[in-house]
C-alpha cells in the first residue's frame, strides 16, 4: 500500500478526479490502494454503511474491526480516507451508493470484489442490489460452482440455490475453483450429495414410464410390430401394458448413463445421444418415417421437462 498523503484543497485538484465523483462541494475524499481519488458526499456513504457512519462521525484515526486498515485524516473542510481497495472496485461500490444506474458487471471476479467490499463496510442493503449480477445466465452456464460458492459466502441463499441447480449440469467432480476455500467443506459435501440425489431422481425416469403422457401409446416405438421388441413390457399411465421396441429402450439406457453424471434436461437432447437409436430405427420401414419426429417431441416436450421437474423436487440441504 502506498503511503497516504492528505489531499490538497479540492477546488485546486478537481480536474484529477473522475466524474461524477469530482463534485466541488464534496466533503470526503477517498484515496484507493492504487492512488486514485474520489470526491464524494458523506451522506450517501453513511446511509449505505452504518459502520462507515460511526467511523466518520467519531473522527478516529484507528477504526475498530472490521475496518482495520482504514486511515482517516482531516484536511480543512474535507475528510480524507485511505482504502485498501483499488479504484475499480471502489468506483463501482460508489455507484451503488449514489442514485445512479447500477454498473454492468461482466466478470465474477468483479462481482466478488464488490460484494467483499460491501461486506467489509456493512452495506447489506447494497449487497441485495448486486446479487442479480451474480446469477447472470453466462455465469450460471459456465461457472455455476463459483457462483454457488460466492453466493453462500455472502449469505445469498436464493442465489446459491439457483446456482446449485446449474452445478448438476456439469460432471460430478468438476475442476477446483478457489472460491471453495471460503466455504466449509461440509457445505461442498452437501452440494455433492444434492448432485447425487438429482441423479437418482432423474435416472428413475428411464426405468418407469408411468409418467409418460396419456397419448404415449401412439408413439412409434409402442406401435411398431416390425422391430425387435425388448424382453420386458411396460405399463403406461392409461393402465395398459405395452411392448416396446428395443431401440427406444437402448436410448433410455444411454440417457440413464449421462443423467448419472449430469442430471439435467439439456443432456438428453444431445443429438449424439439420439443419433444412434435413430440409425437403428431407420432400418425399419415402420419406424423410419415417424421415429425422428416422435423422439424429438418426446425428448423436447416431455422427457427434458420431466427431468427438470424431478430436480425441482430435490432439496439442497445446506444451512444458511
Amino acid at each position: 500500500m502506498s503511503q497516504f498523503v492528505g489531499a490538497a484543497p479540492l477546488s485546486v485538484e478537481v480536474s484529477s478526479f473522475r466524474a461524477p465523483f469530482d463534485a466541488t462541494d464534496a466533503d470526503l475524499i477517498i484515496h484507493t490502494s492504487d492512488d486514485a481519488k474520489f470526491a464524494v458526499h458523506k451522506i450517501f456513504l453513511t446511509v449505505a454503511s452504518p459502520l462507515l457512519k460511526r467511523f466518520l462521525l467519531s473522527g478516529s484515526s484507528s477504526p475498530c474491526p472490521p475496518l482495520e486498515g482504514l486511515v482517516l485524516k482531516l484536511d480543512g473542510d474535507h475528510a480524507n480516507i485511505k482504502l485498501e481497495e483499488d479504484a475499480q472496485t471502489t468506483e463501482r461500490v460508489l455507484q451503488y451508493c449514489y442514485p445512479f444506474s447500477n454498473p454492468v458487471l461482466s466478470s465474477l471476479n468483479d462481482v466478488q470484489a464488490i460484494l467483499e467490499m460491501m461486506r467489509k463496510f456493512g452495506m447489506k442493503g447494497l449487497m441485495n442490489k448486486v446479487k442479480g449480477s451474480l446469477i447472470q445466465q453466462a455465469f450460471l452456464d459456465d461457472q455455476p460452482l463459483r457462483v454457488f460458492a460466492i453466493a453462500y459466502r455472502y449469505g445469498l441463499e436464493d442465489e446459491a440455490r439457483i446456482a446449485a441447480k446449474y452445478t448438476v449440469r456439469q460432471p460430478f467432480f468438476t475442476p477446483y475453483v478457489e472460491e471453495l476455500e471460503h466455504i466449509p467443506a461440509s457445505v461442498y459435501h452437501r452440494l455433492l450429495q444434492y448432485h447425487r440425489k438429482c441423479s437418482v431422481a432423474t435416472c428413475s425416469l428411464t426405468a418407469d414410464f408411468s409418467w409418460f403422457p396419456s397419448f404415449a401409446s401412439r408413439w412409434v416405438w409402442f406401435q411398431c410390430d416390425d422391430c425387435v421388441h425388448h424382453p420386458l413390457s411396460w405399463p403406461l399411465s392409461d393402465g395398459k401394458i405395452y411392448e416396446v421396441n428395443s431401440w427406444f429402450i437402448e436410448f433410455m439406457e444411454r440417457a440413464r448413463n449421462v443423467l448419472r453424471e449430469r442430471p439435467c434436461g439439456k443432456v438428453v437432447a444431445d443429438p449424439f445421444l439420439i443419433a444412434e437409436c435413430l440409425e437403428t430405427a431407420s432400418g425399419c420401414v415402420t419406424c423410419r418415417p415417424a421415429a425422428f419426429l416422435d423422439l424429438s417431441v418426446f425428448v423436447g416436450e416431455h422427457f427434458a421437462v420431466e427431468i427438470d421437474r424431478a430436480i425441482d423436487t430435490v432439496v439442497l440441504d445446506v444451512p444458511f
